[in-house]
Protein backbone atom coordinates (compact mmCIF):
# COMPACT_ATOMS: atom_id res chain seq x y z
CA UNK A 1 0.00 0.00 0.00
CA UNK A 2 1.31 3.46 -0.82
CA UNK A 3 0.92 6.60 1.25
CA UNK A 4 -1.56 9.10 -0.14
CA UNK A 5 -1.13 12.85 -0.37
CA UNK A 6 -3.99 13.29 2.10
CA UNK A 7 -2.27 11.03 4.62
CA UNK A 8 0.94 13.04 4.23
CA UNK A 9 -0.96 16.30 4.77
CA UNK A 10 -2.45 14.88 7.96
CA UNK A 11 0.93 13.67 9.23
CA UNK A 12 2.58 17.03 8.61
CA UNK A 13 -0.29 18.87 10.32
CA UNK A 14 -0.09 16.62 13.39
CA UNK A 15 3.68 17.08 13.60
CA UNK A 16 3.35 20.87 13.31
CA UNK A 17 0.55 21.19 15.85
CA UNK A 18 1.72 18.50 18.23
CA UNK A 19 -1.81 17.20 18.51
CA UNK A 20 -4.45 15.43 16.49
CA UNK A 21 -7.04 17.93 17.72
CA UNK A 22 -5.07 20.94 16.48
CA UNK A 23 -4.43 19.29 13.14
CA UNK A 24 -8.09 18.37 12.74
CA UNK A 25 -9.18 21.93 13.44
CA UNK A 26 -6.64 23.37 11.01
CA UNK A 27 -7.61 20.96 8.23
CA UNK A 28 -11.34 21.10 9.05
CA UNK A 29 -11.65 17.32 9.33
CA UNK A 30 -12.62 15.02 12.17
CA UNK A 31 -10.12 13.72 14.71
CA UNK A 32 -10.97 10.10 13.86
CA UNK A 33 -10.15 10.75 10.19
CA UNK A 34 -6.67 11.85 11.14
CA UNK A 35 -6.18 8.99 13.60
CA UNK A 36 -7.25 6.43 10.99
CA UNK A 37 -4.84 7.94 8.45
CA UNK A 38 -1.93 7.87 10.91
CA UNK A 39 -2.71 4.28 11.88
CA UNK A 40 -2.78 3.25 8.21
CA UNK A 41 0.61 4.83 7.51
CA UNK A 42 2.10 3.29 10.65
CA UNK A 43 0.84 -0.14 9.59
CA UNK A 44 2.20 0.43 6.09
CA UNK A 45 5.71 1.13 7.41
CA UNK A 46 5.49 -1.23 10.37
CA UNK A 47 6.70 1.57 12.64
CA UNK A 48 5.11 4.04 15.03
CA UNK A 49 5.40 7.62 13.76
CA UNK A 50 4.17 9.39 16.89
CA UNK A 51 4.22 8.84 20.62
CA UNK A 52 0.71 9.58 21.87
CA UNK A 53 0.48 11.10 25.33
CA UNK A 54 -2.98 11.70 26.74
CA UNK A 55 -3.40 15.31 27.64
CA UNK A 56 0.00 16.23 26.22
CA UNK A 57 -0.57 15.64 22.52
CA UNK A 58 1.83 13.74 20.32
CA UNK A 59 5.51 13.89 19.48
CA UNK A 60 7.31 12.24 16.56
CA UNK A 61 9.33 9.10 17.12
CA UNK A 62 12.84 8.83 15.69
CA UNK A 63 11.27 7.08 12.69
CA UNK A 64 8.52 9.70 12.38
Amino acid sequence: MSVTLTQLRYLVAVARHGSVTGAAKMLNVSQPSISVAIDAVEKNFGQKLFVRQRGSGVSPTSFG
